[in-house]
């Protein structure tokens, strides 16, 4: 409640001070809006919170996925567990995991799994990428912690336009895609399709552990991976009525997915598998309707999704393989990555609801309110898995259910002829969950229920002292309520916890902008503290989430541009972030940086585009691009033992920790994109990715694909 007392008491303020004449406003705002006309991408960027977009349209030629792109973004880290399909988390300005939430055209995507993950999204689907590092904007009406990842697909505003890719590469790796749109004369009926398809056998060659038969020493190999191979189909077909007076669109859309995964490794590339697969598929209705009302004043944006998602996870091989791929069989075993082997099977009934309203109070403020609300259930079945010993019955068909409901509201103001901007926002979270809380290690059967309620403050200004140069500061008090998979646990070796606690997080960004005509430079300095970090912790031979980290630091991102001369451009970023243990039981770890996470990374890109130089009308560029990794551990290292270079930016820790050491890593990429005409018709992109062949690591020393090369065509109809 104080939160929106202390809300109402700003904006009635700020109004108070900064009322003026609404004519003159009205004339000058205008004005400046027809002298500099901005994208899309560029309104975005520059509002009061903090946003970076990724823009695709020059981009959707190039045989990069959305992962290399968003690796090179000032303050973004994609970490990855292996090739094409492979888990993928986000790390974002000292935040990981669960704690950055994804959307897709501004909805939640937690109905669709991993079917829309950028990992796996052609860059084709895709008009521009969201990344708000810090506080969100009300529209999406989140409860992340570290910031968010809204990807908007295309929409198109010309009716009747088709456009075909298709990806050919290294590991046998095949990517197509579809997007098409159709209209009516009248612009009264529209239809269209959303199709692709990607599959790799992701059969590179890594540095793996090979044990000696006859001596058992550990040595070093490298061999290509097995049983790694990928598959995934999407398709999303709609319709819908446009430009009615009841509503401005109504679109129904259906959805089906379907992705298969051979399970090479785990976590690490310890041991490997050679039976174990797993999957998901579902279809999915969603319905969407929008309306403006009022001469445009009032608008409306309603999103319903309901789905049963369907995942598996099979593990009934009787034996273990090698990494040359023999097997030895092994009766006493019923699996090869657990001896009693897994034959899992999960259904979640997905509903999610989300609301948004805008009203304009006067020239000078909007309100807007979202509204996010969503339940799940989960059930499921493994004949080779856990009993209860009382009933029988199999842990898994014990329905677990999940509902979370997130609130926001705020105001939009401008002030000073538009120089200054102010967002303010209160949201409220609540979650419910009910399920076993029974362990799975000691079969216990009994029911827990847990209830959540929390508030969240956030401000953000942004003052322009011009068309190019401006200032923009953000602060906010958020929560990130426990996801259903870390409540209810994996019916396997993550056990259910139902006590757990909400993350709580103080996050503050203080920002500048300029540019020329030639020369852009932004940076960002932000803080973060953050109480009861929610992580997966080891218990033994299961593993179990619990409220134990607390962690706070600063970082900062510089980013630039120059336009060397009018066919040649250059760019670069660099991101440090020093994120600290606080508050420890335990004094070796406090104010030890946090375990697996980059603190330094960087990158340099180099783009020469040139026109009409085969042919009339033809567009062609060359690029190469570097990334930059800074060596960093698998395992926290007390403080005084870290290198002693400045910021830790060079030297050696002063304890052997070599094993658990993610080297210094160097990625070098060189490609080219042929327009045919210009944007239109026919294009070809080739691209030869990690150049010189070096050894890259991810997550948990996880190699990723040396030297490989691809080639992109496209067609626009």
């Amino acid at each position: 409640m104080k939160y929106i007392l202390l809300g109402i008491y700003w904006v009635c303020c700020i109004h108070t001070i900064c009322a003026q004449d609404d004519s003159m406003k009205v004339v000058n705002l205008d004005r400046v809006l027809v002298k500099a006309p901005l994208t899309k991408a560029q309104i975005i960027e520059q509002q009061a919170i903090k946003a970076t977009v990724i823009d695709t349209k020059s981009l959707d030629i190039q045989p990069a996925n959305l992962t290399e792109l968003m690796n090179r973004t000032v303050g973004i880290r994609v970490r990855q567990t292996g090739g094409l399909g492979s888990n993928t988390d986000l790390m974002l300005n000292g935040f990981e995991g669960k704690a950055i939430k994804y959307f897709k055209d501004g909805i939640p995507m937690d109905y669709l799994g991993w079917a829309f993950s950028f990992s796996i999204v052609p860059v084709n689907m895709v008009e521009r990428i969201e990344v708000y590092k810090g506080m969100l904007p009300i529209s999406l009406g989140a409860d992340a912690l570290g910031g968010a990842v809204n990807m908007v697909t295309k929409q198109d505003e010309r009716s009747n336009r088709w456009d075909f890719s298709y990806q050919y590469g290294s590991f046998n790796t095949h990517r197509v895609s579809v997007h098409g749109l159709w209209k009516d004369a009248e612009e009264r009926f529209f239809a269209g399709a959303d199709i692709f398809y990607n599959y790799s056998d992701n059969d590179y060659q890594a540095s793996v552990s090979i044990v000696d038969s006859e001596t058992a020493v550990k040595h070093r190999e490298k061999r290509p991976l097995f049983h790694n191979r990928f598959s995934s189909f999407y398709t999303e077909v709609f319709a819908g009525i446009i430009n009615r007076p009841w509503a401005d669109e109504l679109r129904i859309g259906l959805t089906y997915f379907d992705l298969k995964r051979d399970n090479n490794y785990g976590i690490t590339m310890d041991r490997p598998f050679g039976g174990v697969v797993s999957g998901s598929h579902s279809f999915i209705p969603t319905v969407r309707y929008r309306k403006n009302f009022w001469d445009n004043k009032v608008k409306f944006d309603q999103f319903v999704v309901y789905n049963h998602l369907y995942g598996n996870y099979t593990d009934t091989v009787q034996g273990i393989y090698d990494w040359y791929g023999h097997f030895t069989h092994i009766p006493s075993r019923k699996g090869e990555a657990t001896t009693e082997g897994s034959l899992t099977k999960l259904k979640y009934e997905n509903f999610i609801s989300r609301s948004n309203i805008s009203v304009p109070l006067n020239y000078y403020h909007t309100a807007e309110a979202n509204m996010v609300y969503s339940q799940v259930t989960r059930t499921g079945s493994n004949p080779l898995g856990d009993k209860f010993p009382q009933s029988g019955l199999d842990v898994l068909s014990v329905p677990a259910k999940y509902n979370k409901l997130v609130v926001a509201g705020g105001v939009k103001s401008y002030f000073f002829d538009g120089r200054l901007s102010n967002d303010i926002l209160v949201k409220y979270f609540h979650s419910a969950t009910k399920g076993n809380e029974g362990s799975y290690a000691t079969q216990e059967e009994g029911w827990e229920e847990n209830f959540i309620d929390r508030w969240g403050f956030g401000d953000a200004l942004k003052y322009s002292f011009s068309g190019n140069a401006y200032v923009r500061l953000s602060g906010e008090t958020t929560v990130r309520l426990p996801e259903q998979s870390e409540v209810f646990g994996d019916g396997g070796f993550v056990e259910s916890n139902f006590s757990l606690s909400s993350e709580r997080s103080y996050n503050i960004n203080l920002g500048g902008y300029y540019s020329t005509s030639s020369f852009t430079v932004e940076s960002n300095l932000f803080y973060r503290r953050t109480y009861d970090l929610i992580l997966l912790i080891n218990t033994g031979l299961f593993g179990k989430y619990q409220n134990v980290n607390k962690v706070k630091g600063v970082g900062l991102e510089l980013d630039a541009a120059y336009s060397v001369l009018p066919w040649l451009k250059v760019n670069g970023n660099l991101t440090y972030q020093d994120f600290r243990l606080f508050g420890q039981n335990d004094v070796a770890y406090e104010g030890a940086r946090l375990r697996n996470t980059p603190f330094f990374f960087a990158n340099l890109g180099v783009n020469a585009e040139f026109q009409n130089l085969i042919r009339k009308k033809d567009r062609i560029s060359f690029y190469w691009n570097y990334g930059f990794v800074r060596a960093y551990y698998l395992n926290y290292i007390p403080r005084p033992y870290e290198p002693d270079g400045f910021l830790g930016l060079w030297g050696k820790p002063s304890v052997n920790v070599e094993s658990l050491t993610i080297p210094d890593q160097s990625l070098h990429t060189i490609g080219c994109s042929w327009w045919a005409d210009r944007n239109r018709g026919f294009a070809v992109g080739m691209e030869v990715k990690n150049l010189f062949d070096a050894e890259i690591y991810d997550n948990y020393r996880i190699q990723n694909a040396g030297r490989s090369f691809y080639i992109k065509l496209n067609y626009t109809l």
